[in-house]
Order: C-alpha cells, then sequence, then structure tokens
C-alpha cells in the first residue's frame, strides 16, 4: 500500500491539504493558477510545478455531496456533486479575487499527511467553482463537479439556406436535427425540394432503414428512385424520394457513424454517453472516461437505445434519458473522470465494511412503496401521426399505433400487493428501441423495486474519499436487523473533512 492509501484507512491521522484553482482574470484575458493549503507547502526542484508555493490560507478544505439519483425512486435524473471550500481572507488579501470569473472554471484538491513529498498526495476532487463568497473573514468558494459542461444547450450547427445540403431559403438559421443510435418515425427536414431531399442527421450516420409516406413504407432503392421509392445517402445523413409524397414523411435511422456510413455508430447507452461527453462537450477520449466502468455498462446493458434532437435540448438531458433506459447512472469520479453504472442489488463481496466502533449515528429512513407493476415505454415515434393524417391503406391497427409515441412492456407480480396493500404501478417512458429489451427492463426493476428494501443514513467517523458511490458496504450494529452484518449500496454521500467524517446513504 501507498502512504495514500494508509491515509485513508486511518480515520485519525493527521491530513494536509493542497487547492488549486484557476478563475479567469479579464486583464489577462487568460486563467490564472492559485495555489493553496492549510500548512505552507513549497514543491521540490524536480516536482512538476518546480518551487510552487501553496499560500496557507486554507481553512476548510473539501466539505462535498454527491447522490446517484434525485428520486427516492433510486432512477431518473442524475444529481450533480454540490460542496464548498473556505480560505482565510482576515487580511484582506484575497479581496482582489473578486473581480476574478470564477463560474465553470476548475478547481482541484490533493489529500496528503504529514512529511508528504507533491507525488504522495492524492486527488481527491476535480471539478469547478460555481460562485465565491466573500465576508470580512473568509472567502468560501462554492463547488460543483465536472456535470455543468452538460447544461448547456447540445451544440448544432445550423442551416445557410443556399440550396442542396445546406437547405431551402426557408431554413436559413435553423438548427439541424440530429439522430444517435436508433430511433424511429423521425420527422425528416425537407432540406431541397427540387431534389425530393430530406436529412435526418447533421453528418454521417450508419443507415436510414426505413421511409415512410403518410404512415406506408417506401421501397429503398441503390439507384435513382421512382414513386414509391427512396435512396438513403448515409454520408450526409439524407435520403431522395422518386415521387412528392402525399403527406408527412418519417424514417427509421442508425443514427451518427462519424466514421462514415457504418463506421464508429454506436447504440448502447454507455456507447452515446461517450460518444455525447468527447462529441459534444469536450471531454477527452480516454483520458476523462472511466473505461473499466463503460465496458462493464455495455456488458450488462447492450440494448439498442436512440435519441432525435430537434429542438434546443440540454445536453443534460440526453445523457438522463439513455441512462435512465438502462436503470443507470453517471456522474464523476474524484480524479474528474466521467463514470457510469447500472443500478442492482448489492453486491455480496463489500468494498469495506463498518461497525460500532466508526458508526457514530444510525437512522433508518423511509423508502418508496413497493412496485407490483412496472411498465416501461419503447420504441418512441418521434413523429406521431393523427389518424387522419394516416394514409387509407394503412390497417387500423398501425393507423392506431403511429398516433401513440410509446409502446408499453410491462411486468408485475401480483403477491406484492398481498403484502403491500399500497404497493404501486410505475411507468416510464425510456429511450429503448426494442420490446424484448424493454421488457427484460421491466422485469429487472420489477425485481429490484418489488421487493422490501431497506434505506439506511449513517454518519461514520472514517477518513473521507475512499468511497465511491455505487459501491457495496457492509454494516453490522446491534440494531435494525444489522446485527449479523448486511450488504447495502451506496447511493449518496457527504464528506466533511473538516471533522472527518462521513454520511452514506445506503440501500438494499
Amino acid at each position: 500500500m501507498s502512504r495514500f492509501d494508509d491515509l485513508l484507512s486511518d480515520a485519525y491521522a493527521g491530513r494536509r491539504y493542497l487547492v488549486v484553482v484557476e478563475p479567469f482574470d479579464p486583464a489577462l484575458g487568460a486563467t490564472r493558477t492559485l495555489r493553496f493549503s492549510g500548512h505552507g507547502f513549497v514543491t521540490a526542484p524536480g516536482d512538476d510545478p518546480p518551487n510552487a508555493w501553496y499560500e496557507p490560507r486554507l481553512v476548510t478544505a473539501l466539505n462535498f455531496e454527491r447522490q446517484l439519483f434525485s428520486g427516492g425512486r433510486l432512477q431518473g435524473r442524475s444529481v450533480p456533486g454540490f460542496g464548498a471550500l473556505t480560505l482565510n481572507n482576515a487580511d484582506g488579501g484575497l479581496d482582489g479575487l473578486a473581480a476574478l470569473a470564477w463560474d465553470g472554471r476548475r478547481v482541484r484538491v490533493w489529500l496528503g499527511g504529514d512529511g508528504f513529498a507533491l507525488a504522495e498526495f492524492g486527488l481527491v476532487f476535480d471539478g469547478t467553482a460555481d460562485q465565491v463568497e466573500f465576508d470580512d473573514l473568509l472567502l468560501t468558494v462554492r463547488l460543483r463537479d465536472l456535470q455543468a459542461r452538460f447544461e448547456a444547450e447540445i451544440a448544432r450547427a445550423t442551416y445557410a439556406g443556399t440550396g442542396g445540403t445546406e437547405g431551402r431559403e426557408g431554413l436559413a438559421g435553423r438548427p439541424r436535427p440530429l439522430c444517435f443510435g436508433r430511433a424511429l418515425r423521425v420527422p425528416a427536414v425537407l432540406v431541397d425540394p427540387a431534389a425530393l431531399l430530406y436529412q435526418v442527421h447533421d453528418g454521417p450516420i450508419a443507415e436510414v432503414d426505413a421511409v415512410y409516406d403518410r404512415g406506408l413504407p417506401l421501397t429503398k432503392v441503390a439507384g435513382v428512385p421512382a414513386a414509391g421509392q427512396f435512396r438513403s445517402d448515409p454520408a450526409t445523413g439524407c435520403f431522395t424520394l422518386g415521387a412528392s409524397p402525399a403527406g408527412t414523411v418519417t424514417a427509421d435511422v442508425r443514427g451518427d457513424a462519424p466514421g462514415g456510413p457504418g463506421g464508429g455508430y454506436v447504440e448502447t447507452a454507455a456507447g452515446l454517453v461517450r460518444r455525447l461527453a468527447t462529441a459534444r462537450a469536450g471531454f477527452a477520449d480516454p483520458a476523462d472516461l472511466d473505461l473499466d466502468a463503460f465496458a462493464a455498462l455495455d456488458a450488462v446493458a447492450p440494448a439498442p437505445v436512440g435519441m432525435f434532437v430537434a429542438d434546443e435540448t440540454p445536453l443534460v438531458d440526453l445523457l438522463d434519458a439513455l441512462v435512465d433506459a438502462v436503470g443507470g447512472h453517471y456522474g464523476f469520479d474524484r480524479a474528474g473522470r466521467l463514470t457510469v453504472g447500472r443500478l442492482d442489488p448489492p453486491a455480496t463481496a463489500a468494498d469495506a465494511e463498518f461497525d460500532a466502533v466508526q458508526i457514530l449515528e444510525i437512522e433508518r429512513v423511509a423508502v418508496g412503496r413497493p412496485l407490483w407493476r412496472q411498465k416501461l415505454g419503447y420504441g418512441r415515434y418521434w413523429r406521431t401521426l393523427d389518424p387522419g393524417a394516416v394514409a387509407g391503406a394503412v390497417d387500423d391497427g398501425t393507423r392506431a399505433d403511429l398516433a401513440e409515441g410509446f409502446r408499453y412492456a410491462s411486468a408485475e407480480d401480483a403477491d406484492v400487493r398481498t403484502r403491500h396493500l399500497l404497493a404501486e404501478e410505475a411507468v416510464r417512458d425510456t429511450a429503448l428501441a426494442f420490446a424484448a429489451d424493454a421488457q427484460a427492463e421491466a422485469a429487472r426493476r420489477l425485481v429490484l423495486f418489488g421487493a422490501d428494501r431497506d434505506a439506511f443514513r449513517v454518519r461514520l467517523k472514517v477518513q473521507p474519499f475512499a468511497l465511491e458511490l455505487g459501491r457495496t458496504v457492509r454494516i453490522r450494529y446491534p440494531r435494525y436487523g444489522l446485527a449479523a452484518g448486511r450488504n447495502l449500496l451506496v447511493v449518496g454521500m457527504v464528506e466533511d473533512a473538516a471533522v472527518n467524517e462521513v454520511t452514506l446513504d445506503l440501500w438494499g
């Protein structure tokens, strides 16, 4: 074990913190690198950076809160982490920092012990500043994890309105559509009326699998299309009709493939989160990613998913929808790497164990009522059609189906209603493409949330920064049926470096 690992295992060991903040200085037109510590620290000549002084102003190194999910049902929107660190400003020496731009700027915190060299410190936080607050004594830096970078609208190019794939004049300035993974019945954009050219994605795609006119499928051809036919052009995300359509044109698409038709195409939740984070939010692949976590989610959740973007949409909404489709979550680890996972029961092997020696306080908290039925929407039609907009040749069943945004798979257990008179039915619309995958996921969630579960909030006297969300811990305590020990999943935590305590939200 390293000296850092030894430090984490000892709740009473002396701790030293190093902080680097990088606010933007409008006067310089660039970021400034500011270094602080709680004890005064200078790097060695051979360190990177060499001979750097960490000013001894740090009062509270890090108080940070993280959760896997925002909802009590442990599914849905992922939650960014929030926290703070404080600096001593009693002498007014930091007053000038109020003129700097802090929001979204990088903040890093390292933990070490007495006598640690720079290389022996461990990175325990890599995130961003949200804002700064001043009073007569302190400068407080409000912190967020890197999820803030997902909150902007997804970047999209616009049509020039000059014809061809640049669109007709009426499209000038309008954002181009985007399509990721398997997307069904998307509303194709008519970009060139004279050529009957339609676009479903700004850039190369894997393929346009089907095109419909008023709900009737057209025939796909490789050559020049005739009436009732279409030809796809995956390299441009377009297709061409052989004759003017009778009504609304929609398409089934396998979307974004940046390596050209068929190249680089992905359709799993993990694959698309990785694609969007790197291509649309600027994260580096692989340096900024927890590759093991992405591979693990791909292995347990290989189901095809899909998203279509026609209107202004925050990137975080797309990521939430993708991971929620497979019961997953995403966030950032201590090193600032994007990580993903899936909510499953606690593992049989625990990552850590705590008993009455470390437990300062334990509270049994309420959990959501068990589910007796889980319904999941799948196969979203991104453009629905009222019965009057559907061709007469379409049969009644398909006509009714085209009016519905989602189809539904259901799993239920009537015995749950026998045990729990107020057991609930949950209905969630997802980005899953196919019925079999939705059925399997509904059954999996029914097992998760139909069982009798417990939740605890446990305050521990342990060194912060040793655990990650989604890990399994074993709790031994003489109450609440925990005397023999029980494995529980870490779904939330508050780490308080000021008092060397961690509060865990546990579920299982």
